[in-house]
């Protein structure tokens, strides 16, 4: 995978570090907007991997920063729920259409975000985190029935967590302690597929420091930001998503590459004949 075009690297570079970024200043987003982009010059597979290994370090860098501000009793029970929802969705996704998964999950995200912009300002409490253990399970549960059957696991616990009075290290040090346990659990699944090749890992290598450098710069920019203004760039980024997964529907299925085709022009009665064949690789 290691890219032989200076360009092809400069994009891929320039992508991964604004997607650190973005995640680095809302908590969320580096999967969804990588996946946007790569895809547009790699092809589906390459992108799904870079990104499944590209992030796990610094997730665990970034959550190790707001350690202190999470609730581990309230994190736990995400992490538990998400453990029960990821083989379920896997269940459904070799049962139901997954078009129309994506669709409807879509459809539900958006509504609950034009509901975020129409709801009042949540008081942010400064003192412990609290919140429903029972609802953060569940939250988790919908977010690993997602990355199970689409691979998409953010919008629900994020929908869970800015629904909450807490500030932005509370809420960071929540989404971040969780998306450990998917990353990591994707990246071994991964490898256990047998996708975490010497070419791939050697790239992640690479890119993975200008993922730390955009996720360190989102997160020196993020308390800047004032607390209504940061809900509103989180439901704006979630209702983007949404439209991209009404429109988009069902990821792309990567498939091998088909071998180049050969034509043969064979003299016929007055039209010449074609007959088409793949090409045979050299010994």
């Amino acid at each position: 995978m290691m890219f032989s075009d200076p360009q092809l690297w400069l994009f891929v570079l320039l992508a991964v570090f604004c997607s650190a970024l973005i995640q680095g200043i809302i908590g969320f987003g580096y999967a969804i907007v990588a996946m946007a982009v790569l895809p547009l010059l790699l092809n589906f597979r390459e992108a799904n991997l870079l990104v499944a290994y590209s992030i796990v370090l610094p997730v665990i860098w970034t959550f190790w920063a707001y350690r202190k501000h999470s609730n581990l009793k309230l994190l736990a029970g995400a992490i538990i729920g998400s453990l029960v929802g990821l083989p379920l969705g896997l269940l459904t996704f070799t049962l139901i259409d997954l078009d129309y998964l994506v669709r409807g999950t879509g459809l539900v995200i958006l509504l609950i975000v034009v509901d975020g912009f129409f709801q009042k300002p949540v008081h942010v409490d400064e003192g412990p985190q609290k919140a429903s253990s029972v609802w953060s399970t569940f939250a988790g549960f919908c977010s690993g029935f997602l990355a199970g059957s689409t691979s998409i696991a953010g919008p629900p616990i994020v929908i869970y967590a800015i629904r909450q009075p807490w500030t932005q290290e509370q809420y960071k040090g929540f989404i971040f302690g969780f998306f450990i346990m998917i990353s990591i659990s994707r990246a071994i699944g991964l490898a256990l597929m047998g996708f975490a090749t010497l070419p791939v890992l050697v790239t992640t290598a690479v890119i993975v420091p200008f993922v730390f450098l955009g996720t360190k710069l989102g997160l020196m920019l993020g308390p800047k930001i004032n607390p209504v203004l940061f809900k509103r760039c989180l439901l704006l980024l979630l209702a983007v998503s949404s439209l991209y997964m009404l429109i988009q529907g069902k990821p792309a299925v990567p498939t091998e590459d088909e071998p180049p085709m050969v034509e043969i022009i064979e003299p016929g009665d007055g039209q010449p004949k074609i007959q088409t064949f793949p090409e045979k690789s050299s010994p």
